[in-house]
Protein backbone atom coordinates (compact mmCIF):
# COMPACT_ATOMS: atom_id res chain seq x y z
CA UNK A 1 0.00 0.00 0.00
CA UNK A 2 1.41 3.32 -1.06
CA UNK A 3 1.94 5.42 2.14
CA UNK A 4 0.26 9.17 2.14
CA UNK A 5 2.46 12.02 1.51
CA UNK A 6 2.91 14.70 4.26
CA UNK A 7 4.69 17.97 4.00
CA UNK A 8 5.64 20.16 6.86
CA UNK A 9 5.43 23.98 6.75
CA UNK A 10 7.27 25.68 9.34
CA UNK A 11 9.04 29.13 10.42
CA UNK A 12 12.68 27.61 10.31
CA UNK A 13 14.42 24.51 10.39
CA UNK A 14 14.80 25.05 14.62
CA UNK A 15 11.53 23.67 15.60
CA UNK A 16 10.37 22.91 19.29
CA UNK A 17 10.15 18.99 20.62
CA UNK A 18 6.08 19.21 20.02
CA UNK A 19 6.94 19.26 16.14
CA UNK A 20 9.42 17.07 16.26
CA UNK A 21 7.07 14.58 17.94
CA UNK A 22 4.54 15.02 14.77
CA UNK A 23 7.71 14.10 12.84
CA UNK A 24 8.34 11.09 15.05
CA UNK A 25 4.93 10.16 15.06
CA UNK A 26 4.55 10.10 11.30
CA UNK A 27 7.70 7.70 10.28
CA UNK A 28 6.10 5.40 13.02
CA UNK A 29 3.24 5.09 11.14
CA UNK A 30 2.68 2.32 8.50
CA UNK A 31 0.26 4.79 6.35
CA UNK A 32 2.48 7.77 6.05
CA UNK A 33 5.51 9.03 4.82
CA UNK A 34 7.51 12.73 5.26
CA UNK A 35 7.77 14.14 1.98
CA UNK A 36 8.73 17.62 1.92
CA UNK A 37 9.83 19.94 4.20
CA UNK A 38 8.53 23.72 3.73
CA UNK A 39 10.25 26.29 5.13
CA UNK A 40 8.18 29.77 5.02
CA UNK A 41 10.12 33.18 4.39
CA UNK A 42 9.14 36.38 5.38
CA UNK A 43 10.07 38.43 8.03
CA UNK A 44 8.67 37.88 11.50
CA UNK A 45 8.07 34.10 10.76
CA UNK A 46 11.23 32.35 11.87
CA UNK A 47 9.86 30.64 14.84
CA UNK A 48 11.91 28.59 17.44
CA UNK A 49 15.14 30.46 17.00
CA UNK A 50 14.59 33.04 20.29
CA UNK A 51 11.76 32.91 22.71
CA UNK A 52 10.32 36.61 22.97
CA UNK A 53 8.95 36.30 26.45
CA UNK A 54 10.79 38.99 27.70
CA UNK A 55 9.95 41.17 25.03
CA UNK A 56 6.60 41.14 26.41
CA UNK A 57 7.36 40.78 29.95
CA UNK A 58 7.00 37.35 30.62
CA UNK A 59 10.44 36.42 30.37
CA UNK A 60 10.50 36.09 34.49
CA UNK A 61 6.88 34.01 34.49
CA UNK A 62 9.00 31.79 31.89
CA UNK A 63 11.79 30.99 34.34
CA UNK A 64 9.65 30.76 37.16
CA UNK A 65 6.98 28.54 35.76
CA UNK A 66 10.10 26.26 33.92
CA UNK A 67 10.87 25.20 37.17
CA UNK A 68 7.66 23.19 37.23
CA UNK A 69 7.34 21.28 34.20
CA UNK A 70 8.30 17.54 33.96
CA UNK A 71 10.65 16.24 31.64
CA UNK A 72 8.34 15.56 29.10
CA UNK A 73 7.31 18.97 28.82
CA UNK A 74 10.12 20.43 29.15
CA UNK A 75 11.43 18.69 25.47
CA UNK A 76 8.18 19.70 24.21
CA UNK A 77 9.28 23.11 24.46
CA UNK A 78 13.07 22.75 24.29
CA UNK A 79 13.83 23.51 20.10
CA UNK A 80 16.38 21.65 18.19
CA UNK A 81 17.35 21.68 14.14
CA UNK A 82 14.63 19.27 12.37
CA UNK A 83 16.90 17.50 10.28
CA UNK A 84 17.39 15.67 13.33
CA UNK A 85 13.76 13.91 13.22
CA UNK A 86 13.14 14.20 9.55
CA UNK A 87 14.21 11.30 7.20
CA UNK A 88 17.61 12.10 5.25
CA UNK A 89 17.32 12.83 1.76
CA UNK A 90 13.58 14.32 1.87
CA UNK A 91 12.96 17.96 -0.36
CA UNK A 92 13.73 21.19 1.90
CA UNK A 93 12.05 23.79 -0.06
CA UNK A 94 12.11 27.13 0.58
CA UNK A 95 8.43 29.22 0.46
CA UNK A 96 8.28 32.24 0.32
CA UNK A 97 4.88 34.60 2.00
CA UNK A 98 3.56 37.70 0.86
CA UNK A 99 0.59 39.44 2.61
CA UNK A 100 -2.28 39.95 -0.06
CA UNK A 101 -4.43 42.51 -0.49
CA UNK A 102 -6.55 41.48 2.71
CA UNK A 103 -3.31 41.39 4.49
CA UNK A 104 -3.59 37.31 4.40
CA UNK A 105 -0.88 35.78 4.28
CA UNK A 106 -0.20 33.70 0.90
CA UNK A 107 2.83 31.50 -1.18
CA UNK A 108 4.45 33.39 -4.04
CA UNK A 109 3.89 32.28 -7.43
CA UNK A 110 7.96 30.57 -7.85
CA UNK A 111 9.94 27.91 -8.49
CA UNK A 112 9.39 26.58 -4.87
CA UNK A 113 5.94 26.58 -5.68
CA UNK A 114 6.16 24.85 -8.14
CA UNK A 115 8.32 22.01 -7.47
CA UNK A 116 5.76 21.47 -4.26
CA UNK A 117 2.57 20.74 -6.79
CA UNK A 118 4.60 18.24 -8.03
CA UNK A 119 5.07 16.12 -5.13
CA UNK A 120 1.87 14.39 -5.27
CA UNK A 121 1.26 15.41 -1.25
CA UNK A 122 -2.01 14.46 0.26
CA UNK A 123 -1.33 16.80 3.21
CA UNK A 124 0.21 20.10 4.57
CA UNK A 125 0.22 20.71 8.28
CA UNK A 126 1.18 24.52 9.00
CA UNK A 127 3.04 24.20 12.32
CA UNK A 128 3.76 26.90 14.53
CA UNK A 129 2.78 29.85 12.02
CA UNK A 130 -0.13 31.81 11.70
CA UNK A 131 -2.69 30.48 8.70
CA UNK A 132 -1.27 30.87 5.37
CA UNK A 133 -4.00 30.60 2.86
CA UNK A 134 -4.03 31.57 -1.25
CA UNK A 135 -2.67 28.91 -3.45
CA UNK A 136 -1.25 26.71 -0.39
CA UNK A 137 -4.76 25.72 0.13
CA UNK A 138 -4.88 24.25 -3.34
CA UNK A 139 -1.36 22.07 -3.45
CA UNK A 140 -2.43 18.98 -1.42
CA UNK A 141 -5.39 16.60 -2.34
CA UNK A 142 -6.58 16.73 1.63
CA UNK A 143 -5.67 20.03 1.96
CA UNK A 144 -3.29 22.28 4.35
CA UNK A 145 -4.42 21.58 8.02
CA UNK A 146 -3.61 24.61 10.95
CA UNK A 147 -3.12 23.43 14.35
CA UNK A 148 -4.52 26.55 16.75
CA UNK A 149 -3.09 26.37 19.98
CA UNK A 150 -4.16 30.00 21.09
CA UNK A 151 -7.09 32.14 19.95
CA UNK A 152 -5.03 35.22 19.94
CA UNK A 153 -5.83 37.22 16.76
CA UNK A 154 -2.91 38.32 14.79
CA UNK A 155 -0.38 35.59 16.36
CA UNK A 156 2.09 34.42 14.26
CA UNK A 157 3.37 31.72 16.53
CA UNK A 158 2.66 28.88 19.53
CA UNK A 159 4.81 31.09 21.98
CA UNK A 160 1.98 32.65 24.40
CA UNK A 161 -0.79 29.67 23.71
CA UNK A 162 -2.27 28.95 26.91
CA UNK A 163 -1.94 32.51 28.80
CA UNK A 164 -4.87 34.17 28.66
CA UNK A 165 -6.79 30.99 29.84
CA UNK A 166 -4.64 31.18 33.04
CA UNK A 167 -5.03 34.96 33.43
CA UNK A 168 -8.98 34.68 32.83
CA UNK A 169 -9.34 31.46 35.26
CA UNK A 170 -11.05 30.00 32.55
CA UNK A 171 -12.38 26.70 33.38
CA UNK A 172 -11.12 25.17 30.16
CA UNK A 173 -9.01 25.81 27.30
CA UNK A 174 -9.56 24.82 23.67
CA UNK A 175 -7.47 23.40 20.94
CA UNK A 176 -8.58 23.81 16.92
CA UNK A 177 -7.63 21.86 14.23
CA UNK A 178 -8.57 23.88 10.85
CA UNK A 179 -8.24 22.86 7.11
CA UNK A 180 -7.33 26.29 5.44
CA UNK A 181 -8.92 27.52 2.83
CA UNK A 182 -7.53 30.21 -0.18
CA UNK A 183 -9.23 32.62 1.68
CA UNK A 184 -10.70 32.86 5.56
CA UNK A 185 -14.14 32.30 4.62
CA UNK A 186 -13.12 28.93 3.30
CA UNK A 187 -11.54 27.74 6.66
CA UNK A 188 -13.42 24.56 7.51
CA UNK A 189 -12.67 23.25 11.23
CA UNK A 190 -11.89 20.01 11.25
CA UNK A 191 -11.86 19.41 15.02
CA UNK A 192 -11.91 21.36 18.70
CA UNK A 193 -11.36 19.44 21.80
CA UNK A 194 -11.16 21.07 25.20
CA UNK A 195 -9.23 20.55 28.76
CA UNK A 196 -9.01 21.78 32.26
CA UNK A 197 -7.17 24.48 32.21
CA UNK A 198 -3.53 24.26 34.95
CA UNK A 199 -3.51 26.85 36.90
CA UNK A 200 0.25 27.78 35.34
CA UNK A 201 0.75 29.11 32.10
CA UNK A 202 3.97 27.05 30.54
CA UNK A 203 2.06 24.02 32.13
CA UNK A 204 -1.10 25.08 30.04
CA UNK A 205 0.54 25.71 27.45
CA UNK A 206 2.34 22.54 27.26
CA UNK A 207 -1.46 20.35 27.76
CA UNK A 208 -2.28 22.38 24.66
CA UNK A 209 0.55 21.12 22.91
CA UNK A 210 0.24 17.68 23.46
CA UNK A 211 -4.05 17.66 22.77
CA UNK A 212 -3.23 19.14 19.60
CA UNK A 213 -1.05 16.34 18.52
CA UNK A 214 -3.21 13.77 19.52
CA UNK A 215 -6.07 15.54 17.87
CA UNK A 216 -3.76 15.56 14.60
CA UNK A 217 -3.10 12.30 15.15
CA UNK A 218 -6.70 10.79 15.37
CA UNK A 219 -7.42 12.95 12.11
CA UNK A 220 -4.78 11.53 10.18
CA UNK A 221 -5.46 8.02 11.03
CA UNK A 222 -8.66 8.69 9.00
CA UNK A 223 -6.83 7.90 5.88
CA UNK A 224 -9.37 6.68 4.03
CA UNK A 225 -11.56 8.54 4.16
CA UNK A 226 -11.76 13.29 4.08
CA UNK A 227 -12.16 14.40 7.83
CA UNK A 228 -15.70 15.32 8.80
CA UNK A 229 -16.21 19.34 9.09
CA UNK A 230 -16.90 19.56 13.66
CA UNK A 231 -20.38 20.16 14.68
CA UNK A 232 -21.28 23.32 14.22
CA UNK A 233 -24.47 25.11 15.38
CA UNK A 234 -25.97 26.99 12.53
CA UNK A 235 -23.85 25.92 9.94
CA UNK A 236 -20.76 25.57 8.53
CA UNK A 237 -17.60 27.18 10.86
CA UNK A 238 -15.64 29.85 10.06
CA UNK A 239 -12.34 30.46 11.57
CA UNK A 240 -12.85 33.60 13.69
CA UNK A 241 -9.75 34.64 16.13
CA UNK A 242 -10.75 36.34 19.50
CA UNK A 243 -9.76 39.81 19.34
CA UNK A 244 -7.08 38.95 22.21
CA UNK A 245 -3.99 40.80 22.61
CA UNK A 246 -0.55 39.55 23.13
CA UNK A 247 0.45 40.25 26.54
CA UNK A 248 2.20 42.91 26.92
CA UNK A 249 4.27 44.19 30.09
CA UNK A 250 1.46 45.01 32.21
CA UNK A 251 -0.01 41.76 31.80
CA UNK A 252 3.11 39.64 33.01
CA UNK A 253 3.10 42.07 35.91
CA UNK A 254 -0.28 41.44 36.33
CA UNK A 255 -0.20 37.96 35.83
CA UNK A 256 2.18 37.42 38.24
CA UNK A 257 0.68 39.26 40.83
CA UNK A 258 -2.90 36.91 40.48
CA UNK A 259 -0.40 34.04 40.69
CA UNK A 260 0.98 35.21 44.13
CA UNK A 261 -2.58 35.75 45.50
CA UNK A 262 -3.71 32.32 44.11
CA UNK A 263 -0.56 29.83 45.74
CA UNK A 264 -0.62 32.67 48.80
CA UNK A 265 -4.06 31.32 49.41
CA UNK A 266 -3.64 27.53 49.13
CA UNK A 267 -0.49 28.04 51.64
CA UNK A 268 -2.84 29.99 54.17
CA UNK A 269 -5.78 27.01 54.05
CA UNK A 270 -2.48 24.37 54.77
CA UNK A 271 -1.84 26.39 57.40
CA UNK A 272 -4.76 26.77 59.03
CA UNK A 273 -5.39 23.08 58.23
CA UNK A 274 -8.34 23.91 56.09
CA UNK A 275 -9.26 20.60 53.76
CA UNK A 276 -11.92 19.89 51.40
CA UNK A 277 -13.16 15.86 52.60
CA UNK A 278 -15.18 13.98 50.66
CA UNK A 279 -18.05 12.11 51.97
CA UNK A 280 -20.64 9.78 50.66
CA UNK A 281 -24.63 10.15 50.73
CA UNK A 282 -27.86 8.38 49.81
CA UNK A 283 -31.62 9.21 49.72
CA UNK A 284 -34.60 7.22 47.71
CA UNK A 285 -35.26 9.23 44.69
CA UNK A 286 -36.25 8.34 40.97
CA UNK A 287 -34.16 7.78 38.69
CA UNK A 288 -33.11 11.44 37.35
CA UNK A 289 -34.34 13.16 40.15
CA UNK A 290 -31.93 15.94 41.47
CA UNK A 291 -30.85 15.32 45.27
CA UNK A 292 -31.34 17.52 47.91
CA UNK A 293 -29.42 18.05 51.46
CA UNK A 294 -31.95 15.85 52.99
CA UNK A 295 -30.14 12.67 52.03
CA UNK A 296 -28.57 10.25 54.68
CA UNK A 297 -24.53 10.97 54.87
CA UNK A 298 -21.64 8.59 55.77
CA UNK A 299 -19.04 10.47 57.26
CA UNK A 300 -15.52 9.26 57.18
CA UNK A 301 -12.82 9.25 60.03
CA UNK A 302 -10.28 11.55 60.78
CA UNK A 303 -7.42 11.07 58.03
CA UNK A 304 -9.77 9.22 55.52
CA UNK A 305 -12.62 10.41 52.68
CA UNK A 306 -15.15 8.27 50.88
CA UNK A 307 -16.04 8.82 47.47
CA UNK A 308 -17.11 7.34 44.69
CA UNK A 309 -20.48 5.47 45.97
CA UNK A 310 -22.20 2.58 44.09
CA UNK A 311 -25.52 1.18 45.06
CA UNK A 312 -26.17 -2.69 44.84
CA UNK A 313 -29.85 -3.74 46.17
CA UNK A 314 -29.75 -7.16 47.15
CA UNK A 315 -32.30 -9.11 48.61
CA UNK A 316 -34.00 -5.62 49.08
CA UNK A 317 -31.45 -4.14 50.77
CA UNK A 318 -29.38 -1.03 49.58
CA UNK A 319 -25.51 -1.84 49.81
CA UNK A 320 -22.83 0.97 49.00
CA UNK A 321 -19.85 0.36 47.71
CA UNK A 322 -16.80 2.96 47.46
CA UNK A 323 -13.67 4.53 47.30
CA UNK A 324 -12.74 4.48 51.45
CA UNK A 325 -9.00 6.97 50.71
CA UNK A 326 -6.63 7.09 54.09
CA UNK A 327 -4.22 9.74 53.88
CA UNK A 328 -1.55 7.95 55.91
CA UNK A 329 -0.92 5.32 53.41
CA UNK A 330 -1.97 7.64 50.48
CA UNK A 331 -4.03 5.01 48.81
CA UNK A 332 -7.82 4.28 48.12
CA UNK A 333 -9.07 0.89 49.13
CA UNK A 334 -13.39 -0.21 48.17
CA UNK A 335 -15.07 -0.78 51.08
CA UNK A 336 -18.87 -1.30 51.51
CA UNK A 337 -21.91 -0.12 53.50
CA UNK A 338 -25.45 -1.00 54.45
CA UNK A 339 -28.59 1.19 54.98
CA UNK A 340 -30.93 0.32 57.96
CA UNK A 341 -33.64 2.19 59.45
CA UNK A 342 -32.43 5.54 57.96
CA UNK A 343 -28.54 5.12 58.72
CA UNK A 344 -25.83 3.85 57.35
CA UNK A 345 -24.12 0.75 58.54
CA UNK A 346 -20.01 0.44 58.08
CA UNK A 347 -19.52 -3.22 57.43
CA UNK A 348 -15.81 -3.42 56.34
CA UNK A 349 -13.56 -4.08 53.40
CA UNK A 350 -14.07 -5.10 50.43
CA UNK A 351 -10.42 -4.88 48.42
CA UNK A 352 -7.57 -3.85 49.50
CA UNK A 353 -4.48 -4.42 47.07
CA UNK A 354 -1.18 -2.76 46.99
CA UNK A 355 -2.46 0.12 44.26
CA UNK A 356 -5.16 2.42 44.48
CA UNK A 357 -8.15 1.35 44.08
CA UNK A 358 -11.45 3.63 43.48
CA UNK A 359 -14.84 4.13 41.87
CA UNK A 360 -16.46 0.81 42.32
CA UNK A 361 -18.89 -0.44 39.20
CA UNK A 362 -20.72 -3.03 40.15
CA UNK A 363 -23.22 -5.23 37.82
CA UNK A 364 -24.36 -8.37 37.61
CA UNK A 365 -24.16 -11.21 35.29
CA UNK A 366 -25.15 -14.48 34.20
CA UNK A 367 -26.25 -14.70 38.04
CA UNK A 368 -23.47 -13.72 39.63
CA UNK A 369 -21.97 -9.90 40.52
CA UNK A 370 -18.89 -8.19 39.64
CA UNK A 371 -16.68 -5.44 40.31
CA UNK A 372 -14.48 -3.06 37.84
CA UNK A 373 -12.66 -1.47 40.56
CA UNK A 374 -10.38 1.46 39.21
CA UNK A 375 -6.53 0.28 39.16
CA UNK A 376 -4.69 2.73 37.21
CA UNK A 377 -2.14 2.48 39.81
CA UNK A 378 -1.61 -1.24 38.15
CA UNK A 379 -2.26 0.04 34.89
CA UNK A 380 -4.95 -2.64 34.32
CA UNK A 381 -8.79 -3.19 33.54
CA UNK A 382 -9.77 -5.69 36.73
CA UNK A 383 -12.78 -7.56 36.79
CA UNK A 384 -13.35 -9.64 40.35
CA UNK A 385 -16.20 -11.92 40.87
CA UNK A 386 -18.35 -11.92 44.20
CA UNK A 387 -17.89 -14.93 45.82
CA UNK A 388 -20.22 -14.40 49.26
CA UNK A 389 -21.74 -11.19 49.16
CA UNK A 390 -21.10 -8.45 50.20
CA UNK A 391 -17.43 -8.80 51.41
CA UNK A 392 -15.88 -11.62 50.00
CA UNK A 393 -14.10 -11.29 45.96
CA UNK A 394 -11.80 -12.33 43.79
CA UNK A 395 -10.14 -11.47 40.50
CA UNK A 396 -12.03 -13.14 37.54
CA UNK A 397 -10.33 -11.31 34.32
CA UNK A 398 -7.70 -8.95 33.73
CA UNK A 399 -9.73 -6.63 30.93
CA UNK A 400 -7.00 -4.50 29.85
CA UNK A 401 -3.49 -4.42 30.71
CA UNK A 402 -0.56 -1.68 30.34
CA UNK A 403 -3.43 1.35 29.80
CA UNK A 404 -4.02 4.06 31.95
CA UNK A 405 -7.62 4.06 32.62
CA UNK A 406 -9.50 5.06 35.61
CA UNK A 407 -13.70 5.18 35.97
CA UNK A 408 -14.46 2.23 33.78
CA UNK A 409 -17.86 1.66 33.15
CA UNK A 410 -18.97 -2.05 31.66
CA UNK A 411 -22.85 -2.92 30.51
CA UNK A 412 -25.03 -4.61 28.16
CA UNK A 413 -26.66 -2.23 25.15
CA UNK A 414 -27.83 -3.61 21.79
CA UNK A 415 -25.96 -6.62 20.57
CA UNK A 416 -22.28 -6.03 22.41
CA UNK A 417 -21.20 -5.37 25.48
CA UNK A 418 -19.64 -2.01 26.24
CA UNK A 419 -16.44 -0.74 27.90
CA UNK A 420 -16.59 2.96 28.53
CA UNK A 421 -13.37 4.33 30.20
CA UNK A 422 -11.22 7.48 30.97
CA UNK A 423 -7.72 6.86 29.16
CA UNK A 424 -4.97 9.49 29.82
CA UNK A 425 -2.89 9.02 26.42
CA UNK A 426 -0.27 11.39 27.54
CA UNK A 427 0.49 9.55 30.97
CA UNK A 428 0.11 11.01 34.04
CA UNK A 429 -1.36 14.45 32.33
CA UNK A 430 -5.38 14.29 32.60
CA UNK A 431 -8.01 11.51 32.70
CA UNK A 432 -10.51 14.51 32.41
CA UNK A 433 -10.56 14.93 28.86
CA UNK A 434 -11.60 12.42 26.98
CA UNK A 435 -13.84 8.93 26.73
CA UNK A 436 -13.14 5.93 25.06
CA UNK A 437 -15.50 3.19 24.09
CA UNK A 438 -14.94 -0.47 23.88
CA UNK A 439 -17.09 -3.88 22.51
CA UNK A 440 -17.36 -7.45 23.28
CA UNK A 441 -19.66 -10.15 23.02
CA UNK A 442 -19.49 -10.57 26.54
CA UNK A 443 -18.22 -8.71 29.93
CA UNK A 444 -15.17 -10.75 30.91
CA UNK A 445 -13.84 -10.79 27.77
CA UNK A 446 -9.73 -9.95 27.04
CA UNK A 447 -9.89 -8.87 24.02
CA UNK A 448 -12.35 -5.62 23.20
CA UNK A 449 -12.81 -3.75 19.88
CA UNK A 450 -12.15 -0.22 20.11
CA UNK A 451 -15.12 2.29 18.70
CA UNK A 452 -14.33 3.67 15.31
CA UNK A 453 -14.65 7.23 16.65
CA UNK A 454 -12.57 6.86 19.61
CA UNK A 455 -12.61 9.20 21.98
CA UNK A 456 -15.87 9.53 21.71
CA UNK A 457 -16.16 12.65 24.42
CA UNK A 458 -13.83 14.96 23.78
CA UNK A 459 -14.13 17.77 26.38
CA UNK A 460 -13.47 17.91 30.49
CA UNK A 461 -16.94 19.47 30.01
CA UNK A 462 -18.45 16.01 30.22
CA UNK A 463 -15.67 13.49 29.38
CA UNK A 464 -15.17 12.02 32.78
CA UNK A 465 -17.20 8.97 33.86
CA UNK A 466 -19.20 9.84 37.03
CA UNK A 467 -21.71 6.65 37.50
CA UNK A 468 -24.71 5.08 35.44
CA UNK A 469 -28.11 5.01 35.59
CA UNK A 470 -29.09 1.69 33.32
CA UNK A 471 -33.34 1.85 33.24
CA UNK A 472 -35.31 -1.44 32.83
CA UNK A 473 -36.56 -0.39 29.38
CA UNK A 474 -32.40 -0.88 28.44
CA UNK A 475 -32.20 3.02 28.33
CA UNK A 476 -28.99 4.13 30.01
CA UNK A 477 -28.24 7.90 31.39
CA UNK A 478 -23.96 8.11 31.35
CA UNK A 479 -23.26 10.61 34.47
CA UNK A 480 -20.23 12.56 34.12
CA UNK A 481 -17.70 15.01 36.18
CA UNK A 482 -17.65 18.23 35.04
CA UNK A 483 -14.43 20.60 36.01
CA UNK A 484 -13.56 24.16 36.75
CA UNK A 485 -10.39 26.15 37.41
CA UNK A 486 -8.65 25.01 40.53
CA UNK A 487 -12.29 23.07 41.20
CA UNK A 488 -12.38 19.13 41.01
CA UNK A 489 -15.47 18.16 40.60
CA UNK A 490 -17.70 21.63 39.82
CA UNK A 491 -20.77 19.15 38.81
CA UNK A 492 -22.50 16.39 37.64
CA UNK A 493 -24.83 15.90 34.81
CA UNK A 494 -26.42 13.10 33.54
CA UNK A 495 -26.49 12.43 30.05
CA UNK A 496 -28.74 10.02 28.20
CA UNK A 497 -27.14 7.79 25.41
CA UNK A 498 -29.21 7.73 22.12
CA UNK A 499 -27.40 5.81 19.74
CA UNK A 500 -24.61 3.66 20.80
CA UNK A 501 -22.86 1.34 17.53
CA UNK A 502 -19.66 0.33 16.59
CA UNK A 503 -19.11 3.31 14.09
CA UNK A 504 -21.77 5.77 15.95
CA UNK A 505 -22.22 7.16 19.12
CA UNK A 506 -24.93 10.52 20.46
CA UNK A 507 -25.80 11.13 23.71
CA UNK A 508 -28.16 14.26 24.59
CA UNK A 509 -26.75 16.28 27.09
CA UNK A 510 -28.39 16.70 30.55
CA UNK A 511 -28.03 19.77 32.67
CA UNK A 512 -25.11 20.24 35.14
CA UNK A 513 -26.04 19.24 38.37
CA UNK A 514 -23.85 21.48 40.83
CA UNK A 515 -24.02 21.19 44.46
CA UNK A 516 -25.65 24.49 45.53
CA UNK A 517 -27.81 22.53 47.88
CA UNK A 518 -24.59 22.78 50.20
CA UNK A 519 -24.57 26.01 50.93
CA UNK A 520 -20.76 25.69 51.65
CA UNK A 521 -17.60 26.87 50.13
CA UNK A 522 -15.78 25.54 47.54
CA UNK A 523 -18.82 22.97 47.17
CA UNK A 524 -18.12 19.73 45.22
CA UNK A 525 -19.76 17.12 44.15
CA UNK A 526 -18.07 14.29 40.97
CA UNK A 527 -20.36 11.04 41.53
CA UNK A 528 -23.86 9.90 41.06
CA UNK A 529 -25.62 6.12 40.93
CA UNK A 530 -28.96 4.91 40.77
CA UNK A 531 -30.25 1.72 41.46
CA UNK A 532 -33.15 -0.66 43.32
CA UNK A 533 -34.98 3.12 44.36
CA UNK A 534 -31.80 4.89 45.73
CA UNK A 535 -29.13 7.60 44.75
CA UNK A 536 -26.02 7.85 45.99
CA UNK A 537 -23.22 10.70 45.59
CA UNK A 538 -20.02 12.18 46.86
CA UNK A 539 -20.00 15.34 48.11
CA UNK A 540 -17.40 17.83 49.58
CA UNK A 541 -16.79 21.15 50.93
CA UNK A 542 -13.90 23.14 52.80
CA UNK A 543 -13.82 22.64 56.45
Amino acid sequence: MDKAKVALLVGASNQPGWIHEIVDWLRREDLYEVAALLVAEADGLRQGQSTPWSSVGLGPVARLENRILNTRHRAQLATRELTESVPAGIPLLRLTLRRDENGELAPCEDEALAAARELGLDVILVLGLPAVRGALAGIARRGAWLLAHSEVAGQADVTHAGFWEVYQRADHTTVKLWRLGAVEQDDVLLDSRSFNTEPFWLKNRARALSLGNFMLFDTLRAKDRDPAPAPAAGGLQIHTAMALPKPAQWDGAAYLARQAWMISGLVLRRAMNRNVTWRIAMCPTEREQMVTSAAAVLEPPKGRFFADPFVHTHEGQPYVFFEDYCFRERKGKISVATYVDGAFKFLGTVLDLPYHLSFPFIFQYDGATYMVPETCGNRTIELWKCTEFPLKWEIHQVLMRDVSAVDTIVFSYGKYWWLLTNIDRADGTSHCDELFAFYADRPDATTWTPHALNPIIRSPIKARNAGIVVGGDGGVIRCAQTQGFLHYGKGVSLNRIEELSPSTYSEAEGPVHYPSFLRKPFASMHHWHHHGGHTVFDFAFME
